[in-house]
């Protein structure tokens, strides 16, 4: 197993516990209010919530500075299951998916520094 694949799979577990802890703790009629404000909006709010949700699991092996692979059936995987997962999220939980990403770029910045020094 490559290392991008084990990113992949602890990914997808973490992110599965994540997003049935949001459908137990949010609140969903903040969220319905939510998406009736933004309106057309809406589509952007998507498109950007597919792309950091399909990206998560790359972005955190270049940030671990493992080499993605791009042949892996597990990789592929990870990433549609990632878009289901993220629009399944948004549905219930904008809040949530955003400070999800709010604390993934946060890590993601200090593993960085730190794997770059370390290197």
């Amino acid at each position: 197993m490559k290392g991008s694949e084990l990113v992949s799979i602890i990914w997808i577990a973490f992110y599965v516990v994540f997003v049935t802890a949001s459908f137990f703790f949010a609140n969903y009629k903040r969220n319905k209010a939510l998406i009736e404000r933004v309106g057309a909006f809406i589509f952007s709010m998507i498109v950007l919530a597919t792309l950091a949700g399909a990206m998560a699991p790359e972005f955190f092996s270049f940030v671990l500075g493992i080499w993605w692979y791009d042949g892996s059936t597990i990789n592929i995987t990870a990433t549609i299951v990632s878009i289901i997962l993220t629009w399944t999220l948004a549905a219930r939980a904008w809040e949530w998916l955003a400070g999800l990403a709010a604390v993934s770029l946060v890590l993601g910045a200090i593993s960085w520094v730190i794997t770059s020094f370390i290197l």
